[in-house]
């Protein structure tokens, strides 16, 4: 049976790898200087016209619906 000990180790292991990972992650973005602070996010055009039509006009659901 494994004892308390060795679990605990092991956690502490992977506890510590998981903190060398995530620091060596943020070193190597942050050496990135192409990243933009809002991450890439153009800001959507909602003025089209695409966006004023309805999902499903009235003749087709009321098709769907009476059947």
């Amino acid at each position: 049976m494994v004892t308390w000990k060795v679990v605990l180790v092991v956690i502490g292991i992977a506890a510590l790898a998981m903190a060398v990972g995530m620091w060596l992650g943020y070193q190597y973005v942050s050496e990135k200087e192409d990243i933009s602070p809002e991450g890439g996010h153009a800001p959507s055009d909602r003025t089209a016209p695409r966006y004023d039509q309805p999902l499903v006009s009235s003749p087709v659901l009321a098709t769907v619906l009476i059947g």
